[in-house]
C-alpha cells in the first residue's frame, strides 16, 4: 500500500466514522508508515555540526560585560524624571543644610533612601501600565527586567549618597564615617522593605504609602531634639551592626523578588 493510497484510507475512515473509528484500523493505518532510524555516522555527524553551534563556558569578564551592557540598556528605558528629580532632591538638600544652617546628619538621614522608593514608582509603573514586558521583550525577560532597574536605581542612590556625604565633609568638616553610617542603615533598611512590598504587590500606591510613612518616621524623630544627639551617642559598632544586617535583608530580598517574579506571583492592589 502505497502513501497515496494510505491517504485515501484516512480520509474515508474518518469521514465515514468521525470520531468513533475502530482503534485497530487505526493502530493498522500507522504500521504502514515505518520510520528507518539514521546510520550511526550520520547521527554523529549531527553532534559534531551542533557542538559548534553550542555557546562555550561564559568566563567572569564576559558575565561582567553582559552586566554593564545589561544596565546600559536599562537607563534608555528608565524615565528622564527620576535621574533629574533624585539630583535635584539631593542638590537642594546640600544647599538648604548650607544655607539654612540644617544639621548634615539631618539631611543624609532624611534623603538617603527616596531616591529608591521613587525608583520602585518607576518600576511598577513600567510594569503595571505592561511596558516593561513589550519593552525588551525580544532580549530579556521581565524578571532580567525588574531586577537589572533595581541594581541600576540602587547603584545611583548610592553615588548621590557618597556625593553628599563627601560634600558635607568638605564643607563643614563633620565626621565622615559617621555621616556614611547615617545613611547606609536607613538606606540598606528602607530599601529592603521596599523590595519585600515590591515581591509582592504590583500598583503604584505602594509608593506614596511608603514616602507617607518614611516622612512621618523622620518628622516624628527628628522633632524631638533630644533624638539626634542621641544617635550620634550611638557607638559605630551598633550602627555598623544595623548596616550588616540591613544589607542582608536587601540581598535576601533581591533572590526573593527574582523568584516570585518568575513565578508571576504578586499580588495587585487596586487603585
Amino acid at each position: 500500500m502505497t502513501k497515496r493510497d494510505t491517504t485515501r484510507e484516512w480520509e474515508l475512515l474518518f469521514r465515514a466514522q468521525g470520531d468513533e473509528f475502530d482503534v485497530d484500523e487505526f493502530a493498522r493505518l500507522l504500521d504502514e508508515y515505518t520510520v528507518e532510524f539514521p546510520p550511526e555516522h550520520v547521527v554523529q555527524s549531527t553532534i559534531e555540526n551542533c557542538v559548534v553551534h553550542v555557546p562555550r563556558y561564559a568566563s567572569e569578564s564576559s558575565k561582567l560585560k553582559r552586566m554593564f551592557h545589561t544596565l546600559s540598556l536599562q537607563v534608555e528605558y528608565v524615565s528622564k524624571w527620576f535621574w533629574l528629580f533624585s539630583l535635584l532632591l539631593f542638590v537642594s538638600g546640600y544647599v538648604a543644610t548650607v544655607f539654612d544652617s540644617i544639621s548634615p546628619y539631618k539631611t543624609v538621614l532624611v534623603l538617603s533612601p527616596m531616591p529608591f522608593i521613587l525608583g520602585v514608582l518607576e518600576i511598577l509603573r513600567s510594569t503595571d501600565s505592561g511596558m516593561a514586558e513589550m519593552e525588551l521583550a525580544s532580549k530579556m525577560s521581565l524578571p532580567q527586567i525588574m531586577m537589572a532597574r533595581f541594581v541600576l536605581i540602587g547603584s545611583y542612590n548610592v553615588v548621590l549618597n557618597a556625593i553628599i556625604s563627601f560634600g558635607l565633609y568638605w564643607t563643614f568638616g563633620i565626621d565622615l564615617w559617621k555621616v556614611l553610617l547615617f545613611w547606609v542603615v536607613p538606606f540598606t533598611w528602607i530599601s529592603s522593605i521596599m523590595l519585600f512590598l515590591a515581591s509582592r504587590f504590583r500598583g503604584r500606591r505602594l509608593v506614596p504609602i511608603a514616602v507617607s510613612v518614611w516622612g512621618a518616621l523622620v518628622i516624628g524623630i527628628l522633632s524631638n531634639p533630644k533624638t539626634l544627639p542621641y544617635l550620634l551617642s550611638l557607638n559605630d559598632t551598633l550602627f555598623v551592626l544595623f548596616g550588616v544586617v540591613g544589607f542582608a535583608l536587601l540581598w535576601m530580598q533581591s533572590i526573593q523578588l527574582r523568584n516570585r517574579a518568575e513565578r508571576g506571583i504578586f499580588v495587585e492592589i487596586a487603585d
